[in-house]
């Protein structure tokens, strides 16, 4: 998310107190499932909200198979909110050569919900958000290597810069998915602006996978405030995920001294405990940092395989909003 689409927030979010929850309203809650199943790792492709998206939706719809992240992500960079903060990104606010060359991917966990809400969802197993599968050539045949995401943008970048000298003799790797072999993306890369390829590449790749969400269901941002803390819990009271936009710095400082709007990371809360020691009632943190407990955490956070428990006064000065499913039933 960037800061220019958070400035009118700040007014409500610099200056409010909050209202603690109580024991008796912090009972016990564990989401953890086999359907959110584990924690993946985004590594270096900010796409958190969509990967915080994901969770949500396939909670919220029990959706039996994890959803594709990076479905939801390119979907969401084809938005106009999307391409707009693209050519913002690439333009103004960072324009290097190597943010031209990957997908967009900074985003808001609430859009990108309503738009997969409207598109649907496509499987993991079909378009994989961490590591995609590189076909080189090597003399006659081809030899698959697995590598991220990150990487594996800026490799099609490369290709794309002499796209038009390629042919299928000469092209000297691609990237394989259902729906594209060799030519199928030469052809991709060969008639899509860049900054289309991916919107593109992931129709092509989910077109015979993409299933609908009941559409009945809507999604809602709430900023901070002072009781921002009682309709979270009136969510997770009701078995429901929620999604937590704050400052990321918090989880390497516990006592990260104020909030960045540049900072700004998105996961999901996926439980809470009353926890004895500091009187406070804490949540469970879904991270999108992988399963790894490791010294990127502050020593004051417990962390359970990327799972991490937050006190509700560490989270307050260091979120922006919280986002949640809304059934046609319940307001």
């Amino acid at each position: 998310m960037k800061k220019w689409l958070l400035l009118s927030f700040l007014p409500t979010i610099a200056f409010a107190g909050y209202y603690g929850t109580p024991e008796s309203g912090c009972t016990s809650l564990d989401f953890r499932n086999d359907v959110l199943g584990d924690v993946r790792n985004q590594r270096d492709v900010a796409w958190c909200y969509g990967f915080t998206a994901a969770d949500m939706l396939g909670n919220t719809h029990y959706v039996p198979e994890k959803i594709s992240a990076a479905h939801i992500s390119m979907s969401y960079n084809d938005t106009k909110l999307g391409r707009l903060a693209r050519w913002l990104s690439i333009n103004i606010i960072k324009p290097t050569e190597e943010n031209r060359s990957v997908a967009h991917q900074t985003g808001f966990n609430m859009f990108a919900i309503r738009k997969a809400q409207a598109t649907g969802w496509c499987p993991e197993r079909v378009l994989p958000s961490e590591f995609w599968t590189k076909m080189v050539r090597v003399s006659d045949t081809w030899v698959e290597v697995i590598q991220p995401l990150k990487e594996s943008m800026l490799d099609i970048a490369a290709l794309y810069k002499n796209r038009h000298a390629l042919t299928a003799d000469t092209l000297p790797y691609y990237f394989a998915f259902k729906n594209v072999d060799a030519a199928k993306f030469l052809e991709l890369l060969q008639t899509k602006k860049l900054d289309n390829f991916y919107a593109d590449l992931s129709e092509e790749v989910c077109k015979d996978d993409i299933q609908e969400f009941d559409k009945h269901w809507k999604v809602k941002m709430v900023i901070r405030n002072s009781r921002i803390f009682g309709r979270l819990n009136e969510q997770l009271n009701l078995g429901r995920v929620v999604g937590l936009d704050y400052d990321s710095r918090v989880l390497a400082n516990l006592k990260n001294p104020k909030l960045s709007l540049s900072e700004l990371h998105t996961s999901t809360i996926v439980g809470r405990r009353w926890k004895a020691e500091t009187q406070s009632c804490q949540y469970l943190v879904r991270n999108s940092y992988g399963q790894e407990c490791s010294t990127r955490y502050d020593a004051g956070i417990e962390c359970e395989a990327g799972h991490l428990w937050l006190d509700e006064s560490r989270i307050y000065p260091n979120m922006t909003s919280i986002v949640y499913m809304l059934s046609p039933r319940v307001r």
